[in-house]
């Protein structure tokens, strides 16, 4: 079952979720900060979190590919997400 409450994650764990959910806010189309976040919340176990993040910073990606001088970044970008998304699906599941 997914945890409801973010109680017994690590505080540095907490504080890196908190920091990375505040700079989303501040630019919610930045893939980078969901990958990030994404991959806090799967190493605290938070499967479903990390699912939508991964999937989000994914979408993304893939869209600002499309017209970037730096598509590389992006493009690994969307390698990241893909490999948390895999990751995600070998998790326990009860997660």
């Amino acid at each position: 079952m997914e945890r409801e409450r973010t109680g017994d994650v690590k505080p540095v764990r907490r504080a890196q979720i908190a920091v990375l959910s505040w700079l989303i806010n501040a630019d919610p189309d930045a893939p980078v900060n969901y990958l990030l976040r994404g991959e806090e919340w799967l190493a605290c176990g938070y499967v479903h979190n990390a699912r939508k993040d991964f999937a989000r910073a994914r979408a993304l990606a893939a869209q600002a590919y499309q017209g970037s001088a730096w598509g590389y970044i992006y493009q690994s970008y969307i390698d990241r997400a893909d490999a948390g998304l895999r990751r995600c699906g070998q998790a326990p599941s009860g997660s």
